[in-house]
């Protein structure tokens, strides 16, 4: 409990401004999400109107669909949703859920 208020006291003091990570990090998961998605959407109805497939394009489109096919597997979003709800703080105190909950069970 006393690491636990002291660890939280020295880092209150250097990070007053910043905000939850897990909010940004699950923001930027759906960012490239969605880029990578539309921009291979965008590059066939692009290659589509064009009437033939030149250099750039085939990377672009091979490097978008690698990216969605590597990251955006279930089992890799499972853990990485797993991962950031590590970082939930739903009362706003500055300790994680996860971690309060093993501080509630000593309380007792």
């Amino acid at each position: 409990m006393k690491i636990i208020e002291t660890i939280k006291k020295a880092i209150s003091g250097r990070f007053n401004t910043v905000k939850p990570l897990g909010l940004w990090t699950t923001r930027a998961l759906v960012l490239l999400i969605l880029v990578s998605i539309l921009l291979v959407i965008f590059e066939y109805i692009f290659v589509c109107i064009r009437g033939y497939v030149n250099d750039d394009a085939k990377q672009i489109i091979d490097t978008g669909l690698k990216i969605i096919d590597h990251i955006f597997v279930p089992s890799v979003l499972a853990s990485l949703i797993g991962f950031l709800s590590l970082f939930l703080d739903r009362n706003n105190n500055g300790i994680p859920d996860s971690l309060e909950k093993g501080e509630n069970k000593n309380d007792k």
